[in-house]
């Protein structure tokens, strides 16, 4: 990036041949090409609004993005020369000023605007022409951009469950080495915030930590995103670094791991093998060092059976594994998250809600939690949206469009049955799980239950429960 005050870089990008606007998670919310022959093919914006950047521009990430970039810094990033390879495989050359957009003092996206730099560009009448003037005033222009860097640590992990606790006491006693890392748990749990805490609690905390969910990218472009690219191996390719020489000296954080494809799963293994990568279609090798954590919503030893991990490559990625309990079996937390989020979205939405209905706080005991804590942050977030500005408690109106299509899903998959036999069901499985939740500990299954002890022994004997001793 070159050294240029502000009046110069506009006069280089004095005429524009195209918008794009993102919101603060890297979602494309509008694009629009004036210029015919930049993206002749795309001038219609649906085709990619609502997609993420990096899935539209797989060859981008935080640390090449200028959009993100200006998000991240809260200024403007100019970049006299940007290369990248869009989701249809054409490389695109441009020149690129990105400005952060805020409200109430927070970013909350930014606005690129882009000039065409691969070719002559002949049609100049179809150009907008900007206002230098806007921006001489500004002089937070950022020359480097730095790697990405892990924000969560274990204080960020919030709970008052004694499997969490010891999940985190785990993270913090595997974080002192370098042994690969698999961590699996349903939608939502919070998987990538256990992989940066880990990150943090290591030796390698100031160096990157680089995070790339492996089904969100073309699986003809995933190798060459992972292990970087030699000029001329396929065309357009440039000599480009991949995520794994990025992450050198910190950490590269594979989620979904199972979605790679098996036939690139053995060049991964050969890269935690021998600790080298090579660059699709270099004849070298380059020694890393990168410590790698994985991710699954599905458990190893299943994504094994059903095909989508290759067995060598389980044994390598397991050597410690993190299971994080969903949300239904960790409810004394919901407390605790409830009263974390309402403050959060206080602060971002300007309310003073203070309490929560029972009627509310009963319900989302009882719900199942699909989506995790995840959800539940959406939830209040969508609650407190809707509260008056003069309202401090949280009702069931709040929230009852968020629940309506869930209420109405379980009513249609609800069989009719003889009641009594139904609830005899539900309630034997449930005190099995309790008897093996508390390793079989009668007293503490009670609890976990609400019922008496002796009730629960009456149970445990009429159902022919056996505990493990």
């Amino acid at each position: 990036m070159s050294r240029l005050d502000n009046y110069e870089i506009l006069n280089q990008l004095k005429y524009i041949d195209g918008i794009t606007i993102a919101d603060n998670k890297g979602i494309i919310l509008f694009t629009i090409k004036f210029n015919p022959q930049f993206h002749s093919d795309i001038l219609e914006h649906e085709e990619i609004v609502g997609e993420s950047l990096f899935s539209v521009f797989p060859t981008l990430n935080e640390k090449t993005s200028t959009l993100v970039n200006a998000m991240k810094t809260g200024g403007p990033i100019f970049k006299d020369k940007q290369e990248f390879v869009d989701f249809r495989g054409r490389k695109i050359e441009t020149t690129n000023i990105s400005l952060p957009i805020k409200a109430h003092g927070k970013v909350i996206g930014a606005i690129e605007l882009s000039k065409e730099i691969s070719k002559e560009n002949p049609n100049l009448n179809n150009a907008i022409e900007i206002n230098s003037e806007m921006f001489k005033a500004n002089k937070r222009l950022v020359e480097n951009i730095q790697p990405e860097r892990a924000k969560y640590t274990l204080k960020d992990i919030i709970t008052n469950n004694e499997q969490m606790k010891k999940l985190k006491r785990l993270t913090e006693k595997i974080a002192k080495g370098s042994s690969p890392v698999f961590i699996y748990g349903e939608t939502g749990t919070g998987k990538e915030l256990f992989a940066q805490s880990l990150h943090n609690a290591s030796n390698r905390a100031e160096k990157p930590f680089i995070a790339q969910n492996c089904a969100a990218i073309p699986e003809s472009l995933i190798e060459s995103i992972l292990f970087g690219t030699t000029k001329g191996s396929f065309t357009g390719a440039e000599n480009n670094p991949g995520l794994f020489e990025i992450a050198e000296g910190g950490t590269i954080f594979l989620d979904e791991i199972n979605s790679m494809p098996i036939n690139l799963q053995s060049k991964l293994l050969r890269v935690l093998q021998d600790g080298y990568v090579r660059r699709l279609g270099d004849k070298n090798i380059r020694k890393i060092d990168v410590r790698v954590i994985t991710a699954s919503n599905k458990r190893p030893e299943d994504c094994v059976k059903d095909g989508d991990m290759r067995l060598d490559l389980y044994y390598r990625l397991c050597v410690m594994t993190l299971n994080i309990p969903p949300l239904r079996e960790r409810k004394d937390d919901i407390k605790l998250l409830l009263e974390f989020f309402i403050s959060k979205y206080n602060d971002l939405l300007h309310k003073k809600v203070n309490s929560i209905s029972k009627t509310v706080y009963d319900f989302l005991l009882k719900y199942s939690w699909p989506g995790n804590v995840r959800e539940l942050e959406h939830i209040v977030e969508y609650a407190i949206n809707q509260i008056d500005d003069w309202e401090d408690t949280l009702q069931m109106k709040d929230i009852e469009e968020r629940i309506k299509n869930f209420i109405q899903h379980n009513e249609e998959e609800v069989q009719i049955e003889p009641l009594k036999e139904a609830v005899a069901r539900l309630e034997r499985k449930m005190i099995e799980k309790a008897i093996h939740q508390t390793k079989s500990n009668v007293s503490q299954a009670a609890k976990l239950l609400g019922i008496p002890r002796q009730t629960l022994q009456n149970k445990i004997k009429f159902y022919e429960i056996m505990p493990k001793s």
